[in-house]
């Protein structure tokens, strides 16, 4: 009895040694084997995808440089170049980027791809126009004067019944108002409203009063 029972055992070994080396037993095999090692690829390089996505990088500063350098420079960061316009500024020399004249600014950090607008200086002043920035956002103000060739100096805020909506231009402490006959390069100080739970609704802009100063701007006898 127990020899039949030995014999019994060995041949079930057998049976299942005669299994797994079977083609059948390895063909299912390699299929489970490869599909795991491939879940794991497609894992792996999601996350590299992802990590890559989300790296950013630091606007470089070129101001100063010409448009060549420039463009070098911010493409060797993974960035993109656009030449988005030209002025006169006194302060810069003909074909290099004015000062202010990169947006994003240097050290902002951004994600790979990036657009930065460069401005650019010209051979001779070119004329332009003080946009309407009513009812605007900081971002939508800087925007809107560029599309005019305008810089954006300072920024300040003042309390009142909005938040981060604009409020009063200034070109050299005087007010300035929409339509105003200006030189391509200048650059415009901004007063943002900021939000004050105390202030009343009842406030106006001063950008449209008559009353604004502006014996610093292009006297329009000129033209």
């Amino acid at each position: 009895m127990a020899q039949e029972n030995t014999n019994s055992f060995k041949d079930k070994l057998k049976a299942w040694g005669g299994f797994f080396i079977s083609a059948y037993f390895i063909k299912n095999f390699c299929i489970w084997l490869g599909s795991i090692m491939l879940f794991f690829v497609l894992v792996f390089m999601g996350l590299r995808i992802y990590t890559r996505h989300s790296q950013k990088v630091s606007v470089p500063s070129v101001e100063g440089m010409t448009i060549e350098q420039a463009v070098k420079i911010i493409e060797d960061r993974k960035l993109e170049a656009v030449v988005s316009d030209s002025v006169y500024n006194s302060s810069a020399a003909p074909g290099t980027v004015i000062p202010g004249g990169q947006i994003p600014r240097a050290g902002y950090n951004v994600k790979e791809g990036r657009k930065v607008f460069l401005t650019y200086k010209t051979w001779s002043k070119e004329i332009t126009e003080m946009p309407d920035l009513n009812g605007r956002s900081l971002v939508d103000c800087q925007e809107q004067l560029r599309l005019r060739g305008l810089l954006l100096g300072n920024v300040k805020k003042e309390k009142g019944p909005h938040n981060d909506l604009f409020k009063e231009a200034r070109i050299n402490g005087a007010k300035i108002s929409k339509g105003k006959k200006l030189y391509k390069g200048d650059v415009i100080d901004l007063i943002m409203w900021e939000k004050d739970e105390n202030a009343g609704n009842n406030t106006q802009s001063d950008y449209d009063s008559n009353s604004d100063t502006d014996d610093n701007i292009i006297d329009e006898d000129e033209f």
